[in-house]
């Protein structure tokens, strides 16, 4: 699974299954936009993918909130 023209967005991507997909497709070559409640814990996942050689964002966003969805999208769309 190759993803090196493709944008994922991984939401709760500060831990657990959210951090270790966000990971594995930086790997795979995708840019990686990580958005959780814990901005801190996605900024470390951040790090970890940079140090890596991969290329991420971070946002803070509570998917439960449409304001926050939409600030996903539109920091998602330049990366493309």
């Amino acid at each position: 699974m190759r993803l090196d023209t493709k944008v994922a967005v991984v939401t709760g991507g500060g831990s657990g299954i959210g951090a270790a997909s966000a990971i594995m497709m930086a790997r795979e070559g995708a840019r990686v936009l990580v958005a959780d409640v814990d901005e801190t814990a996605a900024k470390g996942v951040v790090a970890e993918i940079e140090k890596a050689g991969g290329r991420a964002l971070a946002i803070r966003a509570d998917v439960s909130r449409a304001a926050d969805n939409q600030a996903i999208v539109q920091k998602a769309i330049p990366t493309l």
